[in-house]
């Protein structure tokens, strides 16, 4: 499955996408002396102005999930997306999984919000993010993420490659462990 996975983003990406990044992160739970890496794919395509095909990937050693969709632009300050995929998890088989997400941003503020459900009463997931643009270089935000936890985050754009790196010390309330997420975002 991750062979024809990793394909299909290929392809996508050669063919299709208007907009493309992928992110490549660790989880690191000190208590636990674990790391978990974990890459994920977003890719869209312009159908007209106001609405995208999009795609999303994300691939860990617990759990892999790929999602398409719409994103709806009514306005230029806001997007509204809605996709189904399939999902496959260490504890359980190949399922459905339904995505939403909402995107608002003005001047040098935004707040993306995504919430997923997968098959099951404790199958979800959600990411809330906010971001304050200090500068063209530096970024400062919250997030809440299942599963990593919530506290600050801080952004550090590099031009000349096109992408950022990020991190965020978090704690994960419901699992009641402190967390520390390393990461970067690089665009295609």
């Amino acid at each position: 499955m991750i062979k024809k996975l990793i394909l299909f983003i290929v392809l996508f990406t050669i063919t299709a996408s208007s907009f493309a990044q992928m992110k490549i992160f660790l989880r690191y739970t000190p208590e636990r002396s674990e790391v978990l890496p974990t890459i994920t794919y977003f890719g869209k395509k312009k159908i007209s102005d106001k609405f995208h095909l999009a795609i999303y990937t994300l691939v860990n050693k617990n759990f892999s999930e790929a999602l398409v969709g719409f994103t709806y632009a009514p306005k230029q300050w806001i997007k509204i997306g809605l996709s189904t995929g399939i999902e496959n998890s260490a504890i359980s088989s190949v399922g459905y999984r339904f995505g939403s997400s909402l995107w608002l941003g003005k001047d040098k503020n935004s707040l993306f919000s995504i919430f997923e459900k997968g098959d099951g009463k404790d199958n979800f997931f959600y990411k809330t993010t906010y971001k304050h643009k200090i500068s063209d270089r530096f970024h400062l935000g919250l997030v809440a993420w299942r599963f990593h936890g919530i506290g600050p985050m801080a952004f550090c754009k590099i031009k000349k490659i096109d992408s950022t790196l990020w991190i965020t010390p978090l704690y994960d309330f419901e699992f009641e462990v402190a967390r520390v997420v390393l990461g970067t975002t690089i665009k295609f």
